[in-house]
């Protein structure tokens, strides 16, 4: 396909059988027509629509090589790749996507190329989810038709370098565009609420409890103020991911509902499953546990995302139950649904897979494996921390202990629960270190 306006006139003019002097007419002369054809010259609008009427052909096709039928089609496989993400039909919508970001020109690439970066983070290929927004970023600083807004973009890219183990990089992302948020007046908008609730997950993630929480609060004030459920839900969720990380159950299981209350009528089924895989996650880890409720919250979210295939989502839920397997004693249950959960997250190194080969370490030191059982853990729990999930690593650590003392292996759960206070920035005790001092007797 000829790649400029005057390559296309040419090609028009010759398949026509027209000279140049046929095309100018009485619109230009001749040589205005060479020019133009040359890459020289650029025609007014007018000049443009005259020589397109006598080409038979729409000014669109001469400025950008698209027919009106194509954008058309084009359109309608950008819906139809639309409705198959939504739908959790991902493969396909990918396709559909990487062909049109490819192919297509001026704003249907650019909301193609949206969709494959969203798409891209759904499969946990963030590498590529990356790729794709940084393309956007351009765009959108560029002023690009089509591109999306630069907030919602450094929303997403806060996100998914959190995901993706790079929490410094997501906390330096989110924290600029915070800055920007602020100097615009868009502090308190639903954009600036979104951004703020990611942030928030972020320094939780790195165990800045102190940020987290006082973002957290800011972000609930803004949110009532703004009366959006959206933006409510956002905030509260942030919330209560941070009030449960500090131990605080009772208030993140309240936050939590209200979450749920305000997700209760959101378009996308999938945030109301990742709320409940939560809510079960804090139901979980009460005191005594409340296993009945967890188990229906995660039945309620599997149901939803088995629809969807959508397989980080069903991996974590699937982690999820079979930490209550463990909990109610079943431990070939649990293993097996940690062994299914690990087979969905096949070639990737994801929390969500770490967090499935705790739990399946787990049931190997339940099932009379300590040594196999703690190899596994320690090492989920490392790829954890490296993956900027601190309290997540000191979690898995403190319930490995918890499993070896429950089998009488006190040496072994010592020296977890000293990688628990490692995990979770406790300095090594200076007693260690210290001459022993003598025991009156």
């Amino acid at each position: 396909m000829a790649s400029t306006l005057g390559q296309r006139i040419r090609a028009l003019r010759i398949e026509r059988g027209l000279s140049q002097a046929d095309l100018a007419g009485n619109l230009v002369s001749p040589s205005y027509v060479s020019l133009i054809e040359a890459g020289r010259r650029s025609p007014e609008r007018e000049v443009l629509e005259g020589l397109a009427r006598r080409l038979g052909c729409s000014v669109l096709y001469l400025e950008s090589g698209v027919a009106p039928e194509e954008i058309s089609e084009r359109r309608l496989q950008l819906r139809f790749a639309s409705i198959a993400r939504a739908n959790g039909d991902l493969d396909q919508a990918r396709e559909i996507f990487a062909e049109l970001a490819h192919s297509a020109t001026g704003e249907i690439r650019l909301e193609a190329i949206w969709g494959l970066a969203r798409t891209d983070e759904a499969l946990g290929r963030l590498d590529e989810a990356l790729t794709q927004l940084d393309v956007l970023t351009d765009a959108s600083r560029a002023g690009e038709p089509g591109a999306p807004g630069l907030l919602t973009l450094m929303t997403s890219k806060c996100r998914i370098y959190r995901r993706a183990g790079d929490v410094a990089r997501s906390i330096d992302v989110g924290e600029a565009a915070l800055t920007e948020i602020r100097a615009l007046g868009l502090e308190g908008t639903e954009d600036g609420i979104r951004l703020a609730s990611t942030l928030a997950f972020s320094h939780q993630a790195r165990g800045d409890m102190f940020s987290a929480q006082r973002l957290a609060r800011r972000v609930i004030e803004q949110a009532d103020r703004l009366d959006s459920r959206q933006a409510q839900a956002s905030a509260y969720w942030s919330a209560c991911t941070i009030a449960g990380a500090r131990g605080q159950v009772t208030l993140a299981l309240d936050l939590a509902a209200k979450t749920l209350a305000l997700l209760s009528e959101s378009p996308l089924p999938r945030n109301l499953a990742s709320m409940r895989i939560n809510y079960a996650w804090l139901l979980l880890r009460s005191d005594p546990p409340q296993l009945d409720e967890a188990d229906a919250m995660l039945s309620q979210a599997y149901e939803t995302l088995a629809e969807q295939a959508f397989a980080p989502l069903l991996a974590a839920c699937e982690t999820q139950m079979a930490w209550s397997a463990v909990l109610r004693g079943d431990v070939q249950r649990a293993a097996r649904l940690a062994d299914q959960a690990m087979a969905r997250c096949t070639g990737q190194n994801t929390v969500e897979l770490q967090n499935a080969r705790v739990v399946s370490g787990l049931t190997l030191v339940l099932r009379g494996e300590p040594g196999a059982g703690a190899e596994c853990v320690g090492d989920a729990a490392g790829r954890l921390a490296e993956l900027g999930a601190q309290p997540e690593a000191a979690q898995a650590w403190r319930d490995l202990a918890e499993a070896l003392i429950q089998r009488g292996d006190s040496g072994q759960a010592i020296a977890a629960l000293q990688r628990a206070a490692d995990c979770a920035g406790v300095l090594p005790s200076a007693f260690r270190a210290a001459a022993p001092v003598p025991v009156s007797r």
